[in-house]
């Protein structure tokens, strides 16, 4: 009997070296501890890794978070802003990378906190 593997790359599938961002994005809350973030990423032929850091103005790191060989192409996740005062500018870096050859793929983006008080 034959068996299949469950994970068929699609036929745009990318080997390593060519797997990159095609969106990242910072969702904030409204209680400005927390932010969504959105990734969408090439077809992949492998699982890639993907790591991602969030610092405050002065570069100190405030969250952090990494996921081993995503399965999808499209995914959501929330980060959780450490510290007492969460309202202000941040950077959320995120890299896509492969234990075997490294970081493929980098970005950095700037987002805003403003907690809502009520």
């Amino acid at each position: 009997m034959l068996q299949r593997n469950r994970f068929t790359p699609s036929p745009e599938a990318r080997p390593p070296q060519g797997v990159r961002f095609t969106e990242l994005r910072v969702e904030p809350w409204p209680d400005g501890r927390r932010v969504r973030v959105h990734v969408s990423i090439t077809p992949f032929q492998k699982n890639p890794n993907l790591e991602a850091v969030i610092t405050d103005p002065a570069g100190n790191e405030v969250a952090r978070a990494s996921i081993i060989e995503t399965a999808d192409v499209r995914f959501v996740f929330t980060m959780h802003i450490k510290g007492m005062d969460v309202n202000g500018t941040y950077t959320l870096s995120a890299n896509l990378n492969y234990e075997e050859t490294g970081q493929v793929d980098s970005r950095s983006i700037p987002f805003e906190t403003n907690a809502e008080i009520g």
